[in-house]
């Protein structure tokens, strides 16, 4: 009988101390006398344990004692960063967000910004290579280019506009397009245009798997065709 009774009390504080680090959200400051952070069997992914248990839940990290400047939060699940992952800067401006899947990062986004707080770039990565939507802004927050990339390879539509000279001598976009066009693998691929710093029309032609294919065009600055010829 008492054998019985303390096995049960032993699986009671199991239980208990189990909860304990489930789903709660833990300070790095404030609690990292009861983190420690190892590594697995390969030696390569971080595990985080939170009081002797690989940590389930949320760990956060702040730039200040009262907690009110944010630094950085990101999702435990068995020990290893399972969910999303972010990072501010003390403005309180997000600079990156990753999520991840059993320790392993899936997707990243990175932010970097102007002094006046105008977003500047913003890059998207999967698996470490750069994928999805990038942006490049002003300071004024107009749009300089966009770029889109799959795999690490340029992919999908791009654009870029042109820039001009404030009167400080400061760049930004006239908000006319310079060109736009579109990739597929790594080479363009399909209608692509290019204007004159007057917003008109420069050529416009296709491409197809990297070369010119098809009927071209050029024009001069007031607009008047130039030439024609044709690609095969």
């Amino acid at each position: 009988m008492k054998e019985i009774l303390k096995f049960k009390n032993l699986l009671i504080l199991s239980i208990i101390i189990l909860l304990s680090s489930c789903g709660k959200t833990i300070d790095w400051d404030d609690d990292k006398e009861y983190i420690t952070i190892s590594f697995n069997s390969e030696g390569l992914t971080k595990v985080l344990s939170y009081k002797g248990l690989p940590f389930n839940g949320e760990l956060v990290k702040y730039f200040d004692d009262e907690k009110t400047q944010l630094k950085e939060r990101i999702d435990y699940k068995e020990g290893l960063k399972d969910g999303l992952s972010e990072e501010y800067n003390k403005n309180g401006q997000l600079e990156r967000k990753g999520t991840y899947k059993e320790g392993e990062e899936e997707e990243e986004v990175k932010y970097t910004y102007y002094e006046n707080g105008q977003l500047k770039e913003k890059e998207t990565y999967k698996d470490g290579k750069k994928d999805g939507q990038w942006e490049e802004y002003g300071d004024n927050g107009q749009l300089w280019s966009k770029a889109a990339y799959k795999d690490g390879k340029e992919d999908g539509q791009w654009e870029e506009y042109i820039i001009g000279y404030k009167a400080d001598k400061t760049l930004e976009s006239t908000g006319k397009l310079r060109y736009k066009g579109t990739y597929k693998d790594g080479k363009n691929d399909g209608q692509w245009e290019a204007y004159h710093d007057n917003g008109q029309l420069m050529d416009k032609g296709t491409y197809k798997d990297g070369k010119e294919n098809g009927q071209w065009e050029a024009y001069h600055d007031n607009g008047q065709l130039w030439y024609k010829t044709a690609y095969k």
